[in-house]
Order: structure tokens, then sequence, then C-alpha cells
């Protein structure tokens, strides 16, 4: 499911900043609620469009069409993105941050995870906020947000539409990491606006980069243009630079692979009986 990429010392003290940052903002809000005897993210929500947000675009998101029964999706996507910073704070791989993030909202958010309507809802709210950080160069809150967004799409089509046998890890792994071609690319496709056409343009020559699976890759930290990449024939999920890092890669790919082709192959034949 991937291997831990290294974020550099830097960029993950900035996001640590940043994301005590925004949790000392959330304590005050819960301060504020508690205060006022209320706990109502959706009317945050819409309060927060009517301050800062008048006369802005929310790439997709239809307030007034939210309910109050649609809080559940924004206490979601806060406890998901919440739970994900601290993974990944504490040096764990991008599927496992994922994994943490998803067995620690199993439960308590169990309407979410089994209704894709909501789960399209949080979808849209993580995009409209990583949106709004792309347009403002925080490209890597940006990255987290397309990550969790794009890991549950992946959710959607694999366990509740049954549209594809496997979660597609070298497409998330990609997000985390993204080039800025790729994630405006990525944000630019699910959002009707226009908002994000400018900074395609300024992004659109820079090459679209992808990861080779072998953790000894010759190549730094397993960087490579994405046009160069070949996935694994067999269970395509995972992708290499060369045939040389495959065939050294695969006495420990086989088992994982010999299991997905399974999973793969009994999903096709049930597609053709069907």
């Amino acid at each position: 499911m991937g291997r831990k990429r290294n974020q550099g010392k830097a960029r993950k003290a900035a996001k640590a900043k940043a994301r005590e940052e925004a949790e000392e903002e959330s304590r005050n809000d819960n301060d504020n609620e508690s205060t006022s005897g209320q706990h109502q993210p959706l009317a945050a929500l819409m309060e927060q469009v009517e301050n800062n947000y008048e006369n802005k675009c929310l790439h997709g998101v239809d307030i007034d069409r939210l309910s109050m029964a649609d809080v559940i999706c924004v206490e979601f996507a806060k406890a998901f993105q919440k739970i994900f910073y601290h993974a990944a704070d504490g040096g764990m791989n991008v599927p496992d941050c994922l994994q943490s993030a998803h067995n620690a909202t199993l439960d308590k958010f169990a309407e979410v995870w089994n209704d894709s309507a909501k789960m399209e809802i949080a979808i849209s709210l993580l995009l409209c906020i990583g949106t709004d950080h792309f347009l403002e160069d925080n490209f890597d809150h940006a990255r987290d947000c397309a990550t969790i967004a794009r890991y549950l799409e992946e959710y959607i089509a694999v366990l509740l539409k049954q549209t594809q046998a496997l979660m597609n890890w070298p497409k998330i792994n990609e997000v985390y990491d993204a080039d800025l071609h790729t994630l405006v690319k990525l944000f630019r496709k699910r959002i009707p606006c226009c908002c994000l056409d400018e900074k395609y343009e300024e992004v659109k020559s820079t090459p679209k980069m992808g990861y080779c699976f072998n953790p000894d890759c010759p190549i730094p930290c397993g960087y490579v243009e994405r046009s160069k990449t070949m996935y694994c024939s067999r269970c395509r999920n995972v992708t290499y630079c060369s045939p040389e890092c495959q065939r050294t890669h695969w006495p420990r790919h086989k088992p994982l692979c010999d299991m997905k082709a399974a999973v793969k192959a009994e999903f096709d034949a049930k597609q053709q009986n069907a």
C-alpha cells in the first residue's frame, strides 16, 4: 500500500505549526459554542460564508441545499482531517494515516461511511477548502485536502458503489506529494467553477510526477515523471520507474500482488456474470 515518503523537516515543522494554530482556533470556537450552549457546525459554516465568503465562490458547495441533517458531514470531514494530521505528524506513511483516520471515525460517523450522498457532501467541503488553500498558495494544506478527498472517492467506488475492485493507491499517494500541475488539475476537474483556470495556465507545462514503489529505487525519493512509470500488470496497484525496479521489488510485492490480483479477478468475474 505504498511506502513512507520523506517530507523534509522544514515542511513537517511548518505543517505542524499551522495545524497547532488551526487546532487552537478550533478550541476557541468550541469554547464559544459551549458558552452559548450550542454546537452547530453547519450554522458556523454558514456564518463563515456570510462573513468571510461574501461575493466569493464556494467552488460547488451549495450552502442553501445543506440541511441540519448534513451537519454530520461537516463534523466528519473535520474529525477525519484532524486525525490524519496527527498521524502524519507522527511519521506514518500516507496509507496508514488514512487508515488511522478511517478506523477512528468509523463508529461515530457510520452514517456517513454507509451513505455515498453524505460522503460526497464531505468531499465537496474538502474540495472547497482545498481550492481556497491552493488559491492562497498554501499548497501543503491543499494537498492534504486533496489526499483525503481522493481516498474517500476511492472508498465510494470500491465499497459503496462497487464500480471497481480495489483502491487505487498509486493515485492516492501521488496526491499527497503532488506537483502543482497534478494538484490543480485534480481540483479543477472536480469543481464546477473556473476559479483555478488561471492557476492551471501557470503550471500546466510542469511535468506530472509519479512514484517508483521499489524502496531501493536509485532515483532520489522514488520521484519520476509519471509518463515514465509503469503499473504492475497483475494488480495495477503499484508503479515503477523501470523493469529493473519492478524485478527488484517483486519478492516483496508478490504476496500482496497475489491477493489483490485474486480480488480483481473475482470482481471481474462477477461483473461479467451480472
